[in-house]
């Protein structure tokens, strides 16, 4: 039976908003295939505070707070993703990593994931991940369409919030998984962009896995 998961091997203890991208740096390398009896149809801290001294002279008192400050709270995350020009128009939930430090993907391919410990559209930097299974057991999903955008294309992406963000296409591209650059995806210090995700190439029966990962590559409009 195949995976609803994209694997990664895990650098790191476990998921948060300052590891997570570690955790993730081998995301897509294997995985993304689609479910059972696919057939290949398209290619916190502790909280303890830091000891005060007496202020000895010549030397100005600093104050004193404690050791590992509260994560910053999370922007809100996608919760659609639409692109016009290919009839995409899916619905996005938030999703971190399972117990084997894989991304959890949902068992539909109608349905796509935002991985919650990366950016999210309204970070002011890093790339927000978006990612789909390529088809399913019934049929062949939306993100399949993905291999024909083309630069230029709009993308719109509406957050829990309500707000609508608009992208426009620079990139699209179909890698082999072992040479994908996942730290280029997860990365949180670049500029601010959408990064959708999904599989792509030859189906590999043995490995219930598809050869490649589709990546489209979009910047904030205006």
């Amino acid at each position: 039976m195949t995976s609803h998961h994209l694997s990664t091997a895990s650098r790191a203890a476990g998921p948060g908003p300052a590891r997570g991208v570690a955790l993730l740096l081998a995301l897509l390398l294997t995985g993304c295939a689609g479910a059972s009896g696919t057939t290949g149809r398209t290619g916190g801290g502790s909280g303890h505070q830091v000891a005060e001294e007496p202020p000895s002279a010549g030397r100005p008192e600093v104050p004193v707070r404690p050791a590992t400050d509260a994560a910053p709270a999370t922007p809100p995350g996608p919760e659609r993703v639409v692109v016009p020009a290919l009839g995409i128009d899916v619905p996005v939930a938030a999703a971190g990593v399972d117990d084997r430090g894989r991304m959890a993907l949902p068992g539909s391919a109608d349905e796509a994931a935002w991985y919650r410990f990366g950016a999210a559209p309204a970070s002011p930097r890093g790339a927000t991940v978006v990612a789909a299974h390529v088809d399913d057991e019934d049929s062949v999903g939306p993100f399949a369409r993905l291999t024909r955008a083309e630069a230029g294309a709009s993308v719109h992406v509406r957050t829990s919030d309500g707000r609508t963000y608009n992208y426009t296409v620079t990139q699209v591209r179909s890698e082999p998984k072992p040479d994908l650059s996942v730290d280029d995806l997860f990365d949180r210090s670049g500029p601010a962009r959408l990064v959708l995700v999904t599989c792509g190439g030859t189906w590999d029966a043995a490995a219930r896995s598809y050869s490649d990962n589709v990546v489209v590559t979009a910047t904030p409009a205006g």
